[in-house]
């Protein structure tokens, strides 16, 4: 390849470089991991208090149990005889009996008011549960599916990168330090090709001294005499 062909692969190289590092930035998986990963970080902060709630609700239950257990005990022990106190009458032993019935129907009456409560936390423990395996599951699909598209990318991008080390190798070294400044100084669009008696990118029409005296030079490279891009001169366009 020419040196002029050779700058013109060399651009087309860095442009197509330039828009594979814009599409892995914008990759959309990337930002729906990223929501996956958000979401599932709240709900698991929700899920954290569900639990707690399930967990406090769950211990007031078990402590009424536990008492109306204790309370139906004394009533069984005072039915029994076996309580170890002795009544003055059958009035004090009914109403100590009667005392601990209404414990343990306070007991019943307080867990029958817990249960919904129970309940509608354990809807919600398992509906959060639901959802982080959901996000989980989104997750890795999103992921996987980041995975390959950056993989294509990225063969892509080695493929591209080792075409540019031959053309750079094949290049003068002074070529190839005035292309990186005007690829820098121009984001990226160095060279251009004079159609005609026009360049390319900057589109400003040669005077005829100018045009002449590059056609004249023979020169397959040269300089745009208006915004100093590398020119490759072209006979394309040309009557």
């Amino acid at each position: 390849m020419s040196e002029a062909s050779n700058l013109l692969r060399l651009q087309e190289i860095d442009l197509e470089l330039m828009k594979s590092k814009k599409t892995a930035a914008a990759l959309p998986q990337r930002a729906r991991v990223e929501a996956a990963r958000a979401a599932s970080k709240k709900v698991a902060g929700e899920l954290t208090k569900i639990v707690g709630q399930r967990k406090d609700i769950e211990i007031e239950i078990n402590d009424l149990a536990e008492s109306k257990e204790f309370f139906s005990q004394k009533m069984t022990e005072i039915q029994t005889g076996t309580y170890n106190q002795d009544f003055r009458n059958a009035q004090e032993m009914e109403y100590n009996l009667s005392l601990l019935a209404k414990k343990i129907e306070k007991c019943d009456f307080d867990t029958d008011k817990l249960l919904p409560q129970l309940e509608t936390v354990e809807r919600a423990e398992a509906n959060a549960r639901a959802l982080t395996d959901k996000l989980e599951r989104e997750e890795a699909a999103q992921l996987d599916s980041f995975k390959q598209a950056m993989a294509q990318i990225t063969d892509k991008v080695k493929a591209l990168a080792t075409e540019r080390e031959r053309i750079v190798a094949a290049l003068p070294a002074k070529m190839v330090a005035d292309y990186e400044a005007a690829r820098a100084r121009f984001g990226g669009l160095a060279v251009e090709t004079l159609v005609g008696n026009r360049p390319s990118a900057c589109r400003v029409t040669l005077q005829p001294s100018s045009f002449t005296d590059i056609r004249r030079s023979g020169a397959e490279v040269t300089t745009c005499p208006y915004c100093k891009r590398i020119l490759v001169v072209s006979t394309e366009g040309e009557e």
